[in-house]
């Protein structure tokens, strides 16, 4: 008994010496959360602050990133003149512009479309390109080509734009189907498109793109070159009078927009521009077609039909040449209304020297 009232008066003496703070009241409660509160600050405003660092270390970082990436994009693309794979799926990502016409953007996609075809075509019936100086004077010659040609088209569809005219997804792919039958059979769409990356290194997506600028120009000559429809009429005429087509080339022996050719023993699938399959469609040896716009938009064709046997044809012809656009972007150059972005070194006096290398 004595130890639990020992114990007892050990209880006894400790609760006497507790004070009323250390009763739980809802006054001490608060005064305790602001006090834990209060020591807390000191961990939460420096980890404030760390955030805000790194958030504004990050924006920072991202922003150099894409300048750097920028400043070495612009400095391969107009400075290095870099055509490679990479720099051509950047252009055609960020549709960037390599020259203007009169107000029309050029595409850099559009030009290293035509550049890499040209020489992926050139060195598949050549071989590759080395560091030569010939090897690097007919690149320059072909970027030339490219860029003249990227020109062409980009203003030749602003102007057909105008006329409320469009090239559609019917047209091309009624191109692409002709273009698939090959020496009298067609392909499959997945062989053709083989022979299309193989041959000129183009997924059909480019190749329709390519289709599409070329039926552009194409549409845009026959819309606005009164001056060669006029002068197809004229010898519409003549014709109706008279089938002699030398006689006729006689009254424009000085006009080079019209030319006079020949051809003998061919196939209906000839490849010149729709003339053998046009003869083909004649009815008699000596008849003279209505005057047709060439497949490849170059400009009017007549065709007279001179032999026929159960496999090969004969044919003359009379071309009447577009001229309108070239002599559209003539003015527009003298003028000063091409500004190009790359400064290209070769022109169209290397066309010879670069025919030289191409044949040996």
């Amino acid at each position: 008994m004595k130890i639990f009232e020992k114990a007892k008066a050990r209880i006894e003496k400790r609760a006497e010496k507790k004070s009323d703070t250390d009763v739980i009241t809802q006054k001490n409660i608060e005064e305790s959360r602001d006090e834990i509160l209060a020591k807390g600050k000191k961990f939460k405003y420096p980890f404030q602050y760390a955030k805000h660092r790194l958030i504004f270390y990050t924006i920072l970082i991202g922003v150099v990133a894409i300048g750097t990436f920028a400043l070495v994009g612009w400095h391969q693309l107009y400075r290095a003149q870099s055509t490679s794979e990479v720099i051509y799926r950047f252009t055609r990502a960020l549709n960037l512009s390599v020259a203007e016409v009169d107000g029309v953007k050029v595409r850099f996609s559009d030009y290293l479309m035509l550049y890499r075809s040209s020489i992926t075509s050139m060195e598949r019936q050549q071989g590759a390109f080395d560091n030569s100086e010939e090897s690097k004077l007919q690149k320059e010659y072909y970027k030339r080509q490219a860029l003249n040609s990227a020109e062409d088209y980009s203003y030749a569809m602003a102007r057909l734009a105008e006329t409320g005219k469009d090239v559609t997804d019917a047209e091309i792919d009624e191109i692409i189907d002709g273009h698939k039958t090959i020496d009298g059979e067609k392909r499959s769409s997945e062989a053709f498109e083989g022979i299309v990356r193989e041959n000129f290194g183009l997924s059909m997506k480019e190749y329709r793109r390519l289709i599409m600028l070329s039926l552009a120009e194409k549409k845009a000559s026959v819309e606005f070159d009164a001056d060669a429809r006029a002068l197809a009429d004229e010898i519409q005429t003549k014709l109706t009078a008279d089938k002699d087509f030398g006689k006729i080339m006689q009254d424009y022996a000085e006009n080079d927009a019209v030319s006079y050719e020949l051809v003998e023993g061919v196939e209906t699938s000839n490849l010149d521009n729709g003339r053998a399959e046009m003869a083909a469609s004649l009815a008699n040896v000596g008849d003279v077609s209505g005057y047709f716009v060439s497949r490849s938009g170059d400009g009017y064709y007549f065709v007279k039909l001179t032999a026929r046997d159960e496999k090969y044809l004969s044919y003359e012809s009379i071309w009447v040449r577009f001229k309108w656009l070239d002599d559209q972007m003539a003015t527009l150059r003298a003028e000063g209304k091409v500004s190009e972005k790359i400064d290209l070194k070769a022109d169209d006096v290397n066309a010879e020297k670069v025919e030289e290398l191409a044949t040996n």
